[in-house]
């Protein structure tokens, strides 16, 4: 589930990851998503949470962790 323009294809409660270069810089649970897709809010297991924005250069993918 990755998207170069935007990352309609997730959904609350989905595990992801963030990379960026090829490095897997942030894991979690998306905590909520703007309707297009272009933002989402990423929450860990330790419940922090931080936003992310499809333009800032990161791969969005489902984990399987």
């Amino acid at each position: 589930m990755t998207s170069t323009t935007g990352w309609d294809d997730v959904q609350v409660g989905d595990s992801v990851q963030l990379s960026r270069n090829g490095r897997i810089e942030y894991t979690g649970q998306v905590d909520d998503r703007t309707a297009d897709g272009d933002v989402v809010w990423i929450k860990t297991s330790l419940g922090r949470r931080r936003l992310f924005h499809a333009g800032d250069g990161y791969q969005l993918a489902g984990s399987n962790s």
